[in-house]
This record gives structure tokens, C-alpha cells and sequence, in this order.
């Protein structure tokens, strides 16, 4: 034991990593690598030198972990980093960050604090996966131009600010971008180097050019925030009030009393250990009520991540699970917790969207696609690529603002611009894109997956053609929100295609359907039908499909069948008849919504029955979506 004043210095206990409060002083465990000599340096309140320094021998070490209790430290009082040969920076596990005196916000330049992080107070929701609706987005950037507060703009407040417009929506579940403490900038060191991706493009495009003088690269700031970080702490940058950990904790009680989910991002490199994975997962599920995961990367970490017990109940959202660890987890299943980012959906459903031919089959695949172990999260747009308004504006990517000579973002985006590049005053232009989006929220918002919503796609927000915003921190990547009328119409469109989602269980079942009458119903629960009745020739290739849900297959809530829904999609650049089926007598067909109409739905006083001629046939507009139910007379 060693004593310096009043600071006790004992052994620790390398069993847990961080620093936590123990009888009269903390703990502090770290991982240290071999051979690397290490310091805990203690500061107190905000000075700039440390006022002890503790060695942290390799002789006294567990394996690499370093540990040592130190009593005689005050909560509040006490910040702590670490030093490891050269380098010195905050602790891995640091729940409350503070930076140092006059330094900027990089990792190295951050230190720990020694106090008991806020802590959520509601429970997480765990909402079905059939009954939610996604809606993703950037915390600054949701809020950095929204009619709130200026000093609550671009911060957990501002996103709480925002609640009300998200219940209006009809949103079950906010997906936000990463929100833990991560480096907005590269270190000094980097900044005069090039990507590997430019240095291969320069041999390929000026194979014998002369090597120029290395100059300094334009820093651009990594606004997403994909990258590692200081997993255990929220981000400092998106706090109001200086107390991220506390107002993190405040917006998360307030999206669960307003029965919204709240769903992180995190990215793992792949070496990342599953110990470490696991323990900021529990963190942020145990102490914020985080309702769920979309883990990024790839690492033998996702098996650790999918097995563990205690996150059996918590949404797990990932690129591909693949059928054997699906296998294995459905084994272990006490709820449909696991979901996959349904990547095949934006490009198919993009050239169906826009006419491609051989893309019906696909295209109906999708719209059914669901499992009883697994979720599917379907989307038209996120934040890699264009945005919806974009998708429908833009053939061509304009990226030169990111510093890469536009050679950066995806070249294959399937859009088409309706005949003009980027914003058009020909009304029939603007008029046919209204009526796209409109098709491909229709499309969206009727298939058997969970729809996700990239932020302000539902008032038609537009990055002027950047499909790779990752550095821009600016109003191309903040969402505006002073929309013109036709913006708020298209919302107020998206609300109601939102709620009849929500008023028909028939449109988001939670076990796959399987095409046939298994009820004894007299209807098939899914039937595909085309000009004719009941068949629909697909490898013809013609982007038109028509499908009827059979609505008593499901029950409302108040024990009643649902209604069977016809939903015919014409894709094609020409009119297109559909078939009527047959219903049960004393039964027909209405009209609920028709994309050629600028509000979309019908309210119950405009709604009217399907018109049709002796052959039983309903004519459906090029590039259009119609929604029919079944009622009775």
C-alpha cells in the first residue's frame, strides 16, 4: 500500500473495467497492451496538470489489465485519463466525458469524470416489429433548422422538442445515428494523408503522372459519426444544458411516455472484442432503456451479441444474420427481437418504381417478405444515397462540395429524374415526381416489412443531388423544415398512408403468408392477379402487379376481421386494366387511395365504389397505385 495525503493507493479489481465507486474511493481496471507503460493521471475539477499520478506497472498487472483502487476521491470532484507510452487519452469506459482546458473535442483531448452517470427512468417499450414504423435520422441534423429553441437546435433536447411531430406522423421507432462520444475530426497526423481509395484512383487515372508535392487536404468533419469512439459516453456535442448523460437520459423518458421506441446505431470494427461489445449494449440497455440495436460492421462479436440473455427482449437490428445463426438463435427465441436492414429492397424497388422491366416478381417477393424469426426493415432512402425527393430529381450525384471531385458516394443509384435533372418548372415534371413518391410510399408503406422513413423523406427534403452527405454538417445535410405547401400536403399524404397501415393488421402480419386458403376462408390469405383474374403473368415483365390481401385472416382489436384489401401497382408508362375479384355477396370494392390525386386518400365522405365495365375490369393510370377495400354494401 502506498499513501500520498489523504489519497489512499490499493490493489484493485481487474474483474470490471472502467472506473466505478467503491466504500470511500473508486476502482479503476483498464486494458493496457503488452510491454506498454502505463500512468492514471488524476486531475482536480478543471485543472490542466494532473495533481497525482499513479504508475500503473506491467509487473502488477492481470494479463493487460491494469487495476487500482484509490480512496479519498469525491464524487464530482475528481477527472481521470490515462497515459500509455506516448499517447495519453480518455478511459474506454468512461460514462461522463469533460474536455480538457482549451483543447477541441478529439479523443485524446477528453477525460473522465468521476461521477454517476443520469439514468433513464421509464422502461423500454418493446413494440412488435409488425406494428412499428421506423423513422431514422441525425440528431443534429433533425433539428438544426427546425422551429424550436435555438440554443435546444442540433441537441437530445431538440429531438425532444420534436416528439409531438413524430407521434402526429404515426412514428413507433426512432432510429437515430450514432449519438456516443466519436471524432468529429481527424487527428493532426492524418491530415496529409490519402485514402487508399485516392491513391488507387490516381494510379488508375494518371498511370504516369509525376508525384506532386504532398499538399494539406481540405479536413472535412465526420458529421455521421461512423467510426469508433467513447462508446459509453453521449455525445458532449449534442448537449444543451452540458450534461449529455443527463439529457440523453430526459429524452429517452420522453419518447417512452410518448410510446416511441428509441433504437442507436453503433459501429464495431471488426477485431472490436465481444466482451467489450456486450458491455456497452448492457450500458446503454440498462441505463438509458435503449429499445434496441442497428449494430454496423462485421466481427465475431454479432454471435456474442445474438446469444446473450439479456438482450433476448432487445431489438437487434443487423446487415444479414445468415439461415444458421438464425437456426441457432430461433432455438433460444422468446420473442422476434432479430431484424435485417433489407438492402435488396431500395435497388429493386427503385427500378420497379421507375418502370424497369422484369422486376414485377421481385417486386412481389418483397412486398410479402417476412418470417417468424427474423424482421425485415424495408426503405426507399437512407442516409447513404439520395433521398427521395433526389431519388425522383436526380440521375446524376453531386458531391463536389465533399471534396473528393464527386468521385466519392454510389454510381448506381436507379433513379430516374422524370426528365429533367435536379429542381424542374414544368408542371408536368413536378406533377409526375409527386406522383412517384407518392407511388413509392404506397409501395412503402402496403408491404409485409416493417417501412422505415429517412428523415424529412415525408416532406420531401432534398440534398441537391449529394448522395454521400457524410461531411456535411451544413443545410445540405440538416433537414429543411420551412416547406412549402406542396411539402406539408405531401406530409399530411404520408401521415394518412401511415395510418390506414396502422388501421389494417391484414398489411403487416407477423408470420409469413403462405398463399393459400389454410382457413377455409374461400380466399387465399395473399393472391397475385393481373388483366385476368387470379394469374398474373410475370415473366412477361410488364412493372404492374396486383395483389388482395384477405383481410379475415387477421382481427382487429376489437376481435372484428379486417377488411380485404386490393392493392393494384402499374408501374408501366401506360394504362393498365386489373381484374376485379369476385366477393362474398352483399360485398364491393371502394376506393380508398389513387396516387394520381394529390392528396392520395379519400376521406369516408369522397370515397367511391370501383368503377368497372361488363368484363369486370378496373382501369388503373401509367404510374399509378390504387388501394380498394372490400365493404359491405
Amino acid at each position: 500500500m502506498q499513501e500520498t495525503g489523504k489519497i489512499e493507493i490499493l490493489g484493485g479489481n481487474p474483474e470490471r473495467l472502467g472506473a466505478y465507486r467503491i466504500h470511500g474511493g473508486y476502482n479503476f481496471a483498464v486494458s493496457v497492451p503488452g510491454g506498454v507503460p502505463a500512468e492514471l493521471l488524476l486531475y482536480r475539477g478543471n485543472s490542466q496538470k494532473p495533481e497525482k499520478i499513479i504508475p500503473l506497472p506491467e509487473k502488477e498487472r492481470t494479463g493487460q489489465i491494469s487495476a487500482v483502487c484509490v480512496k479519498g476521491l469525491e464524487p464530482g470532484v475528481w477527472e481521470y485519463s490515462y497515459r500509455m507510452g506516448e499517447s495519453r487519452g480518455a478511459d474506454p469506459y468512461a460514462r461522463i466525458l469533460r474536455k480538457e482546458p482549451g483543447k477541441k473535442s478529439r479523443q485524446g483531448e477528453y477525460r473522465g469524470v468521476l461521477a454517476a452517470p443520469a439514468a433513464a427512468r421509464l422502461p423500454a417499450l418493446d413494440i412488435p416489429y409488425e406494428d412499428c414504423l421506423f423513422y431514422k435520422t441525425h440528431v443534429r441534423g433533425f433539428t438544426m433548422r427546425a422551429g424550436i429553441e435555438q440554443k435546444y437546435r442540433g441537441t437530445f433536447r431538440g429531438v425532444r422538442e420534436m416528439i409531438p411531430y413524430l407521434k402526429e406522423l404515426g412514428v413507433t421507432s426512432l432510429l437515430l445515428m450514432p449519438v456516443y462520444e466519436f471524432e468529429e475530426f481527424p487527428p493532426e497526423q492524418d491530415r496529409r494523408e490519402k485514402t487508399r481509395d485516392q491513391v488507387l484512383r490516381e494510379q488508375v487515372e494518371h498511370p504516369y503522372a509525376l508525384p506532386e508535392e504532398e499538399k494539406p487536404r481540405k479536413v472535412q468533419k465526420n458529421y455521421w459519426g461512423y467510426t469508433g469512439g467513447l462508446y459509453f459516453a453521449p455525445k458532449a456535442s449534442y448537449s444543451s444544458s452540458g450534461c449529455p448523460s443527463g439529457e440523453f437520459a430526459e429524452m429517452m423518458d420522453a419518447l417512452h411516455e410518448a410510446g416511441i421506441e428509441c433504437i442507436l446505431e453503433f459501429y464495431f470494427l471488426p477485431d472490436m472484442p465481444s466482451r467489450t461489445v456486450l458491455d456497452i449494449l448492457h450500458y446503454w440497455r440498462l441505463n438509458f432503456q435503449a429499445d434496441g440495436f442497428h449494430l454496423l460492421g462485421e466481427g465475431s462479436w454479432i454471435d456474442a451479441v445474438t446469444e446473450d440473455p439479456l438482450l433476448k427482449k432487445t431489438k437487434l437490428i443487423y446487415l444479414s444474420y445468415g439461415e444458421e445463426r438464425l437456426a441457432r438463435n430461433g432455438r433460444q427465441q422468446i420473442c422476434r427481437n432479430l431484424a435485417e436492414m433489407n438492402m435488396g429492397y431500395e435497388e429493386l424497388m427503385r427500378r420497379f418504381l421507375k418502370g424497369d422491366p422484369g422486376c414485377t416478381e421481385g417486386a412481389a417477393w418483397f412486398l410479402r417478405r417476412n418470417s417468424q424469426d427474423c424482421a425485415y426493415i424495408n426503405y426507399f432512402a437512407d442516409q447513404d444515397g439520395f433521398t427521395m425527393m433526389d431519388m425522383v430529381s436526380y440521375e446524376q450525384k453531386h458531391n463536389e462540395a465533399n471534396g473528393e471531385d464527386n468521385r466519392d458516394g454510389n454510381n448506381n443509384n436507379y433513379t430516374w429524374n422524370c426528365g429533367a435533372e435536379g429542381p424542374a418548372r414544368k408542371q408536368n415534371i413536378r406533377q409526375l415526381r409527386m406522383r412517384q413518391l407518392r407511388n413509392a410510399f404506397l409501395l412503402l408503406l402496403t408491404g409485409q416489412s416493417v417501412p422505415m422513413i429517412y428523415g424529412g423523406d415525408e416532406f420531401l427534403n432534398s440534398q441537391e443531388g449529394n448522395n454521400n452527405a457524410w461531411c456535411q454538417d451544413n443545410e445540405t445535410g440538416w433537414l429543411n423544415w420551412s416547406r412549402t405547401k406542396a411539402a406539408t400536403r405531401f406530409r399530411e399524404f404520408v401521415g394518412r398512408a401511415a395510418a390506414f397501415r396502422r388501421e389494417h393488421p391484414v398489411l403487416r402480419q407477423k408470420l409469413p403468408l403462405r398463399l393459400m386458403d389454410y382457413q377455409a376462408c374461400g380466399f387465399p390469405d395473399l393472391s397475385y392477379h393481373g388483366e385476368r383474374a387470379w394469374y398474373l403473368p410475370m415473366e412477361e415483365g410488364i412493372p404492374s402487379l396486383g395483389v388482395l390481401l384477405w383481410g379475415p385472416y387477421c382481427s382487429r382489436p376489437d376481435g372484428a376481421g379486417d377488411s380485404p384489401i386490393y392493392i393494384l401497382y402499374n408501374m408501366y408508362w401506360q394504362d393498365r386494366k386489373f381484374a376485379l375479384p369476385d366477393l362474398p355477396e352483399g360485398m364491393r370494392w371502394y376506393i380508398q387511395a389513387d396516387s394520381g390525386r394529390e392528396e392520395g386518400f379519400y376521406t369516408p365522405e369522397e370515397e367511391k365504389p370501383a368503377e368497372c365495365g361488363k368484363d369486370k375490369k378496373i382501369l388503373v393510370p401509367a404510374r399509378t397505385v390504387m388501394i380498394l377495400t372490400g365493404k359491405q354494401e
